[in-house]
């Protein structure tokens, strides 16, 4: 079972009173499970509200129902309003204040604020618990009331890999039409253990010492430090894995994000609050993108990479794997960028 926040600024009701919340993109809903926890935050400047828990009962699926004023928020998941209670941010606060963990319930309301844009925020054990105890202890019963009148448009489809391909036009194509579709066409192939593409994810992390998926978790925008989710993130007892999706060639106009990105990751990850176990070995950040020959390119994303990492060093290893992928048969195939020596 994990934790998610789920942002909305003024659609709580209709989320409660259908049992449903949507976003607009693919990859924000694509690793919650069945019975995992969910709580919506609405963040608006009348109120700022936490409802919950709600159990998820039916993971991603695509509707056209409208139940969102003038929005669309297509991608789906159904859940279970019928326990939950509401408590404003505040509380989380005075329950820090009577359990002694100020410094856990401060961390957690700027956790939210920050990231109030966000559709959806991957929570870890110990903030989840945190809020849901808050909930247990201060909550009131929601005066929003479950309506059950919520009905799936008739061309509702479960969003799978086969959805993804087939929005994609993978057989048509060389490449995803977006990243947020790339992202979550990988979550969902993770979920397969005897998938290929769980395997490829498996042989890539082997490259560094007791690095597999069956020992690790697996979050998808994670957030190491108050804000800037990262796309995929593996993390187990000595390897944090980074991984930055580009569904496009490298080029200069990404090269300029990856520095960005790869320094706010590799900083933010070096203490995070977040991380269950502190002083984890090593940071692995792989970059992956279209297949392409621009290997010049690849040698200074390498060259930056060590730039960057170089003061932090001391602390901890820090490796880059740039990755490549191209499409075969509406299928997904990775695999690590091999350089010339020159």
């Amino acid at each position: 079972m994990r934790y998610y926040i789920l942002a909305t600024v003024k659609f709580a009701n209709e989320c409660i009173e259908n049992g449903t919340y949507g976003a607009t993109n693919s990859n924000w809903l694509a690793n919650i499970e069945l019975g995992d926890l969910v709580l919506i935050s609405q963040f608006n400047y009348k109120s700022q509200n936490i409802y919950g828990p709600f159990k998820v009962t039916e993971t991603l699926f695509y509707d056209k129902n409208i139940i969102y004023p003038n929005q669309k928020y297509y991608y789906r998941i159904k859940l279970d309003p019928r326990k939950v209670k509401a408590i404003d941010e505040t509380d989380l606060y005075l329950n820090g204040i009577r359990n002694g963990n100020i410094e856990l319930a401060y961390y957690i309301i700027n956790l939210i604020q920050q990231n109030k844009h966000l559709h959806s925020i991957s929570l870890v054990e110990q903030e989840g618990s945190f809020i849901l105890e808050t909930i247990e202890k201060i909550g009131k019963k929601s005066k929003i009331k479950s309506n059950n009148s919520y009905s799936l448009d008739f061309k509702a489809q479960e969003v799978n890999t086969n959805f993804l391909a087939n929005k994609n036009k993978l057989s048509k194509k060389l490449s995803f039409s977006s990243e947020g579709d790339l992202e979550a066409f990988i979550l969902l192939n993770l979920k397969n253990e005897n998938g290929h593409l769980y395997r490829q994810f498996n042989n890539i992390m082997a490259n560094f010492p007791k690095n597999r998926l069956e020992n690790s978790e697996i979050y998808n925008q994670f957030i190491f430090g108050n804000a800037y989710p990262a796309d995929i993130t593996i993390i187990n007892d000595e390897n944090i894995n980074i991984f930055e999706l580009k569904k496009d060639c490298l080029g200069q106009n990404l090269f300029s994000i990856l520095r960005k990105e790869i320094k706010k990751y590799c900083y933010y990850s070096l203490f995070s609050k977040r991380i269950k176990k502190q002083n984890i070995k090593r940071m692995n950040f792989f970059v992956l993108v279209l297949k392409n020959d621009n290997e010049k390119l690849e040698k200074d994303l390498y060259s930056e990479f060590d730039n960057i990492v170089y003061p932090i060093n001391t602390f901890r290893e820090n490796n880059l794997i740039i990755l490549e992928y191209c499409i075969k048969g509406d299928q997904l195939f990775i695999e690590k960028k091999l350089l010339s020596a020159k």
